[in-house]
């Protein structure tokens, strides 16, 4: 999907910017990008319409950019530290090491991830929103309604990232573009699974001649059952994923206080004191981790 406005996670500066001032760094970003075979395809998939190149040139240079002001703040933190103690220690030292280069190195990391975090959130918009829209478009085909009206009332309707590709297909199929071939780009840029294989079968029944409305009613059929296999997987994973939480967050908890008491009336020098202090926390980290694994593993399903 096409959008006017650049959006990258760039810092200190506009993504504009970091386009323009990157270019300088073209020859260091295509070999990374023989490295990163797979950006070119997330940025497609994600509908960041920037070329692969130029995408990690601007991630090169907001990189440096990051680490140049590190390196300031840190040469900023050592006199400060040489004024008041004298001397850097070897733990400073290994603090201003990390700042400088570990911390944009991560950073670089990330934004070169960054696509495909996009393209799996857009994954799980359309597959919550593919199953209606093709039953809209089986629905019109089955009245009567040319293929190519059936996708712009998808296009027109509200199924969010779904409306928006089939009107950017019926965009190009107005500009002169054949209807099939239209179709294969739509299939190649959308991240869902679901939705490319529906529209591959889709062009498939269309170039064959076949009854395209037969089709689309064995397409949903499919997504159907596709999505109620899905909620039936991840209902199985959270037995054992139930059990670990009350494992961890409930049974340890109470029985391990109850050998540390022990512990510490056995033995005068073990003081309980940090464990009781150290639980709270451990148990914030991991109802966070927990609630956000959780999440994650749930199959996006519009029925």
């Amino acid at each position: 999907m096409k959008t006017e406005k650049i959006f990258l996670p760039t810092v200190l500066v506009s993504p504009e910017k970091a386009l323009f001032f990157g270019r300088r760094f073209r020859k260091i970003a295509a070999g990374i990008k023989n490295f990163s075979l797979n950006v070119e395809h997330s940025l497609l998939e994600a509908g960041i319409n920037i070329p692969a190149i130029d995408y990690i040139s601007a991630g090169i240079f907001v990189t440096l950019l990051m680490m140049a002001m590190l390196f300031g703040v840190s040469m900023m933190l050592a006199l400060v530290a040489m004024k008041q103690v004298g001397a850097l220690t070897t733990q400073f030292l290994g603090i201003l090491l990390v700042l400088i280069f570990v911390v944009p190195f991560v950073y670089f990391l990330y934004f070169i991830n960054y696509p495909k975090l996009v393209a799996e959130k857009r994954k799980a918009l359309i597959d919550e929103k593919v199953v209606f829209a093709i039953r809209e478009v089986m629905i019109k085909v089955g009245s009567g309604v040319p293929v190519f009206n059936a996708i712009l009332d998808v296009a027109n309707g509200d199924y969010g990232i779904v409306s928006a590709e089939f009107k950017e297909t019926v965009e190009e199929i107005e500009s002169g573009i054949s209807q099939e071939q239209a179709l294969l780009r739509l299939s190649a840029r959308v991240p869902s699974q679901s939705l490319r294989r529906s529209v591959d079968i889709l062009v498939n029944a269309i170039k064959s001649g076949s009854d395209v409305h037969g089709t689309l009613e064995l397409i949903n059929d499919m997504l159907i059952k596709k999505q109620q296999s899905d909620m039936r997987a991840y209902s199985a994973e959270l037995t054992p994923l139930s059990m670990a939480y009350m494992l961890v967050s409930v049974v340890l908890p109470s029985l391990g206080m109850s050998v540390f008491l022990i512990l510490g009336s056995l033995a005068k020098t073990f003081n309980t004191l940090y464990i009781v202090y150290l639980i709270p926390p451990f148990l914030l980290i991991f109802e966070i981790f927990f609630m956000g694994m959780v999440g994650n593993r749930r199959p996006a399903v519009g029925v």
